[in-house]
């Protein structure tokens, strides 16, 4: 009996090792798939806009990002590959075990069977219930010889679950070695892509690099443009932020005479009430509880973030902070929040539901419109055109304008302020 219990916790050990592991095939397949979606996002903007990107700094930008995006799948196979040899190797280590399990279970249960001819020859069943002393003796026979199938027919059953569970394990074995052998071509195949790409890459870069004194007259543009972009925001918000205070400061003593006369107010009520009840005989009136006026100024912004939706349909082309200038590369760019690249004429939407705050056309980077939510703020720079207006009520994914061009591609450039402080947008951004 000891064996059979062993047996039992050897196979449930066996199978949730081989849930863990699923686990992680599970985050490796989703990680793949997501990649597998930038690579085709990028694809499909790169092909709209073949013609425009010709050797300009936003075509340059779009290859880098598919590098990136073919150097993780390239990763990701790899790590694959890696799994499958550590789900071989407990395939085999299972296998194994059970085959020992197997074993040392037949034998006890030839053992069984063989003690049980050899006593059959001397003593029947029905003589050995017979020869019983007593009536309980008899009964006590019963029971052991009924649990004595009982346990046989068991053994049985398991030997034969074993049996499937070591036939499924070796079609296993050889579905991984399969999956394996295809990963080593596809990363072979994808490392011959990324080369490709790299090649590519090579020839913009040089031919931009023909362009020095053109790149650097547009990175000086770009840069008097967001720090235009910088001026004009931070001045929004700060006139925002002195009405709300000034407000305050007005409303402070008239909501204290208006709290008066509500309180005076409800006192005669209650009074008057209860008058009148003496008159009837009623109950007492219970105390009137007024709610308060529910606002409708949104502060839920902070407590969405990794779940904001995407202003555009696209790609993250250029990231938050500094960063090499992907062709001049003994100088630096600073951005403020990401560049998203993304269709010609795409609709740009509101990522959470507040209150426009500010409009402005800003030389290099089109309409930019800004929206408050609380004490957050999204702005959307370079639109083509603007479908709103400042102090009107947006709702989440509203339409307020569509991408323009800059550097040669559609593109729109997204931030995120805390106030005055800036945030890289990225994190705040959910799954599309």
């Amino acid at each position: 009996m000891k064996k059979y219990y062993l047996l039992i916790f050897t196979v449930f050990l066996t199978l949730a090792t081989f849930a863990q592991k699923q686990k992680s095939r599970a985050t490796l397949e989703f990680e793949k798939k997501k990649n597998l979606q930038k690579i085709a996002q990028v694809k499909k903007i790169l092909t709209e806009t073949q013609k425009e990107k010709e050797s300009t700094l936003g075509h340059i930008k779009a290859i880098n990002q598919q590098i990136e995006n073919q150097q993780n799948k390239i990763e990701l196979a790899k790590e694959d590959i890696e799994l499958i040899k550590v789900e071989m190797a407990e395939i085999q280590k299972a296998q194994v075990n059970l085959f020992k399990q197997l074993k040392s279970l037949q034998t006890e249960y030839s053992e069984t069977i063989y003690r049980e001819s050899k006593n059959s020859n001397k003593l029947t069943k029905m003589g050995f219930l017979f020869s019983s002393s007593s009536v309980t003796e008899l009964f006590m026979r019963y029971k052991y010889l009924e649990q004595y199938t009982e346990n046989r027919k068991n053994q049985l059953l398991q030997i034969k679950k074993i049996g499937e569970m070591l036939k499924q394990r070796q079609r296993s074995l050889l579905e991984k070695k399969i999956s394996q052998q295809n990963l080593i071509n596809i990363v072979k195949i994808e490392t011959k892509s990324l080369e490709a790409l790299k090649e590519k890459q090579n020839l913009i870069v040089k031919d931009l690099n023909n362009k020095e004194s053109e790149l650097k007259s547009e990175l000086q543009k770009s840069n008097t443009a967001l720090s235009s972009l910088n001026s004009v925001i931070s001045k929004a918000i700060e006139k925002e932020q002195n009405a709300r205070k000034s407000l305050r400061t007005k409303k402070v003593p008239e909501s204290r005479k208006e709290k008066q006369a509500e309180i005076a107010d409800r006192e005669k009520k209650i009074l008057s009430e209860r008058e009148n009840k003496r008159n009837t005989k009623t109950e007492p009136v219970a105390e009137i509880v007024e709610s308060k006026p529910t606002r409708l100024r949104n502060r839920n912004f902070g407590a969405n973030k990794s779940k904001l939706s995407w202003p555009v349909d696209g790609f993250i082309s250029d990231k938050f902070g500094v960063k090499n200038h992907p062709v001049l590369k003994d100088l630096k760019i600073d951005n403020n929040g990401v560049d998203i690249q993304a269709s010609p004429n795409a609709a740009v939407s509101a990522v959470f539901e507040g209150i426009v705050l500010d409009i402005s056309q800003i030389p290099g980077l089109n309409n930019v419109v800004a929206i408050q939510h609380g004490d957050y703020y999204t702005v959307y720079a370079n639109l083509q055109n603007v479908n709103v207006s400042i102090n009107q009520r947006v709702t989440l994914r509203q339409q307020i304008g569509t991408v323009a061009y800059k550097d040669g591609s559609p593109e729109i450039n997204f931030q995120i302020w805390h106030n005055f402080s800036k945030l890289n947008p990225e994190p705040w951004l959910g799954s599309k």
